[in-house]
């Protein structure tokens, strides 16, 4: 009986029943190389499930509806997971690793990015404000220039600073008192 209904599933099915199968399948192979949930997906799995219920609507007087369905959700699920499962293969072997999918490096070259650098060694470092802060801007330490915020206040370009901490980051800066040595 099962597999009977299994042939009939495919015999008496409708022309939009098999168009709305194989284009919701085709928008989720579209989404998986996509980056995001969006249109593809969404539609995918939307076209999926209308195909299950239109199939289930618009039978034949010798089908089983109910047991139809549950064939047509296990051949999705099956198509699926090949599918998924032919990713992992493909990202293990590293067939798609130019795909986007499978890029797993920062979107900013870390030779470049000053996000990457430790600047803890600048920690109760003195120097002078490069730059007006207000609060950000630039500051010279022993003759190098680096991105600083100051702690809410205005520093003026060329008065003294000292780095008061690192955060996140960013170098915190203070002016510094002339009382202060």
């Amino acid at each position: 009986m099962f597999f009977t209904q299994f042939g009939l599933l495919f015999a008496n099915m409708q022309w939009f029943v098999i168009v709305c199968f194989l284009v919701g399948l085709a928008f989720l192979a579209v989404e998986i190389f996509v980056p995001g949930f969006g249109f593809f997906g969404i539609s995918g799995i939307v076209l999926l499930v209308a195909s299950v219920v239109l199939r289930a609507v618009f039978h034949a007087e010798n089908d089983q509806p109910v047991l139809q369905a549950f064939q047509f959700v296990l051949i999705d699920a099956i198509i699926i997971g090949l599918g998924l499962g032919f990713l992992v293969l493909a990202q293990k072997k590293g067939w798609l690793k130019k795909t986007s999918i499978f890029h797993t490096g920062t979107a900013v070259d870390e030779k470049r990015s000053d996000g990457t650098v430790d600047y803890g060694f600048l920690k109760g470092q003195k120097g002078v404000a490069a730059t007006i802060l207000r609060p950000s801007g630039k500051i010279e330490i022993d003759g190098a220039v680096y991105d600083a915020e100051s702690e809410g206040f205005v520093i003026e370009k060329g008065e003294k600073i000292v780095v008061t901490e690192i955060r996140d980051g960013i170098v915190r800066v203070e002016k510094v008192d002339n009382n202060q040595k």
